[in-house]
């Protein structure tokens, strides 16, 4: 049994803390930080235990600048929403939900508790006026598929009930989802539904609606149906729509598309093998850990286990394909339909020879749909059948919303005037050129990662320059950040999908920093940028101040470093959340962008972010001047010497940084042959030996 633990205020802070670190984190990464085993951070996640006594350390995971209300690379809106399969996979490429239309309130009640806060959710979308729904960039819905599927068609025939656009309570809701688009005007929509859209009616309702979209709201169509047995182990074929307002270099031949097989059952099974994870929203609802077993009333009765065996028969007799479809952990499933809480007949799992096989647990259903084990299920077993049978295969969404929001940066509304004076050798209405890119990639160096968001004035401002939306700037710079290992390797990602070209301007700016920087600097004061820099920046760098008597070389000089050395200590002290890595001091005018390896011993590497730490003024000086240093691992060491001090400062403040791990960077990570270098040919202990 799961331990149920008594809260008080410390230890819901601590949850607290822990629930927002592993968003940004993993449990190992967590777990090295606070140097526990990773056991340890698995045994919090799931309540068994709290980690009260590292409540300091949780909030150091923490990012400074935490993400504010439109601060996302795309806002969308989530028509039909269900329990927010579509809205799920657009969140994770960096989407904000701006706005939610669901009517069932079983639904809603489910899609409330997976995503709190924000935003109501709104009812009926023939009773919304679109003029209260706020601006977005993508308009996303899966509307009604019941008018169109081949069960809903099957059904409604045999109770002689009307279908597809004849279907009033639903099957015309596809004209409340283009009244939308034609008032808000997106620059994107994807529409999903069943594969039977297709050929419904002959192919009049597809031919309707197509046609409604491309020559009656003037949207660039690509329609394709694909099966998501390609992400999960179910056949479950479906028709997505995606329209573009302008074109688009947008193609689904492109889409990657696993293997079909790839995923089996087994991955979605409940495990009895003991590793079975206990999750505190559910549980022993549906697996009882102590037993290691499924709840036996998934288990078929004897009576309706017989009765689908005999039923099966008599339609094979007559050659039929009815039935009931048995499954075994390397399997892939048919369709998960609304019916299945009848007798879960389409997937019945084998439980081995003479014992009757059961149905799919619900959370086995939120695998089987691709959903995460912290998805809640708040209602009953009956009602979530019902829901995870109308919802989208999450991985197939998100590999489309990759696809169709990275070709938004690829084509761009661009003003004449922007055009009349930009140099065409840097400015392109088309596809990025590679400077633009290197402009773009020195933006991306510069700013934390919070703020790589379409409001940011210094992302407004490229914008201009170089003639591309805000918000193309913003997801071409978490383009970049999919690229980054330090990024990706918390667990956050980017928009995916990065280009050849995106890769090539990564592996230049590594290999040649300095250079790169300064080519970055002209081509801004080509396109006629100011080179902005802060008040307490301006401090920090008034030992570079020039002269009014230097003149030609020697002012140039003077100048290319002064745009090397601002270049570096913004992209130190971003990487760093603009905290000295040691003490967490936050005041900019005390903070220094330090170098590992000395700026004198490695001119390739002067300007390397992971060549950088941000420190404050004292410790830069005690980094700088050999009495501490760092393992590979990230620890601080101190020097002999330092510890042989009696000073109650040196006590204080600088003795108790042994064997602490600094606050990593959230990009450019400290390379581990820069540190072996501090430790060989700087920290003092080494030069003694």
């Amino acid at each position: 049994m799961v331990t149920v633990l008594r809260t008080s205020p410390d230890h819901d802070l601590a949850m607290t803390y822990l629930a927002a670190a592993l968003k940004h984190h993993k449990q190992a990464a967590i777990a090295r930080h606070l140097g526990v085993d990773a056991r340890t951070v698995r045994r919090w996640e799931v309540r068994q235990s709290v980690p009260r006594h590292y409540i300091f350390g949780l909030q150091r995971l923490l990012p400074l600048d935490l993400p504010v209300e439109g601060e996302a690379s795309f806002r969308f809106i989530d028509l039909f929403a269900g329990i927010g399969g579509i809205r799920r996979a657009f969140e994770d490429i960096g989407g904000r939900c701006v706005f939610t239309s669901e009517w069932d309130s079983y639904a809603q009640k489910t899609y409330a508790e997976n995503f709190p806060g924000g935003h109501a959710i709104n009812g009926d979308i023939t009773q919304i006026d679109a003029a209260e729904i706020p601006d977005h960039d993508l308009l996303l819905a899966g509307f009604p598929c019941q008018p169109f599927s081949i069960a809903g068609v099957s059904m409604k025939n045999a109770l002689g009930r009307a279908h597809g656009f004849a279907c009033e309570t639903q099957g015309t809701l596809f004209f409340d989802v283009a009244r939308i688009i034609d008032a808000k005007r997106p620059r994107a929509f994807l529409l999903e539904n069943v594969k039977n859209l297709v050929s419904h009616d002959k192919g009049r309702t597809f031919d309707v609606i197509c046609g409604t979209l491309r020559d009656e709201l003037g949207y660039h169509i690509h329609t394709r149906v694909i099966d998501g047995a390609h992400f999960v182990p179910q056949h479950r074929e479906r028709i997505l729509i995606v329209g573009f307002r302008e074109a688009a270099a947008f193609d689904f031949d492109a889409l990657p598309l696993p293997a079909k097989g790839t995923h089996r059952l087994a991955e979605i099974l409940h495990k009895t093998d003991g590793s079975e994870p206990q999750l505190p929203w559910d549980g022993e609802r549906f697996f009882n850990h102590a037993a290691r077993c499924v709840d036996p009333r998934y288990t078929l009765t004897d009576k309706l286990w017989s009765y689908l065996q005999a039923y099966a028969a008599k339609h094979r007799a007559a050659g039929n394909g009815f039935g009931f479809g048995l499954v075994y952990p390397d399997s892939v499933t048919r369709t998960l339909s609304a019916r299945y809480y009848k007798d879960g007949s389409e997937i019945l799992v084998y439980q081995g020879e003479g014992v009757n096989p059961r149905r799919l647990t619900p959370r086995e259903c939120t695998r089987l749909m691709g959903f995460p084990d912290s998805f809640r299920i708040p209602v009953s077993d009956t009602r979530a059948y019902q829901l995870f049978s109308q919802a989208a295969v999450v991985p197939m969404i998100e590999a489309a919303a990759k696809l169709m929001v990275s070709s938004l940066t690829q084509k761009e509304e661009v003003t004449t005037a922007s055009v009349l004076t930009l140099p065409k050798d840097i400015m392109s209405s088309d596809r990025w050129t590679k400077e633009q890119l290197k402009v773009a990639f020195h933006l991306y160096c510069q700013l934390p990662f919070g703020k790589l968001h379409s409001r940011n004035p210094e992302i407004i401002e490229l914008a201009k320059l170089i003639g591309r939306t805000p918000s193309a700037v913003a997801m071409k710079l978490v383009n970049f950040a999919s690229l980054d290992p330090a990024i990706t390797g918390t667990g956050r990602r980017g928009l995916g999908n990065a280009s050849a070209l995106d890769r090539i301007i990564w592996e230049e700016f590594h290999a040649d920093w300095e250079g790169l920087a300064l080519e970055c600097e002209q081509l801004r004061q080509q396109l006629g940028a100011t080179t902005a820099i802060s008040a307490e920046d301006e401090q920090v760098l008034e030992r570079l101040l020039i002269p009014g008597d230097y003149t030609g070389e020697t002012r140039r000089v003077v100048t290319e470093q002064r745009i090397k050395q601002h270049f570096f200590r913004r992209a130190v002290l971003s990487s760093y959340r603009g905290r000295c890595c040691m003490s967490g001091l936050s005041e900019p005018r005390l903070l220094i962008a330090s170098h590992i390896v000395p700026w004198s011993k490695d001119k390739a590497n002067r300007l390397n972010p992971s060549n950088g730490l941000c420190l404050s003024a004292l410790h830069d000086r005690a980094f700088d001047k050999g009495l501490i240093s760092l393992t590979e691992d990230w620890r601080i060491v101190v020097s002999v010497e330092l510890r042989k001090r009696e000073e109650t400062f040196v006590k204080q403040v600088l003795l108790p940084l042994e064997g602490q791990q600094i606050e990593l960077p959230e990009r450019f990570l400290p390379d581990h042959a820069f540190l072996v270098r501090h430790q060989q040919e700087v920290f003092l202990d080494s030069l003694s030996t």
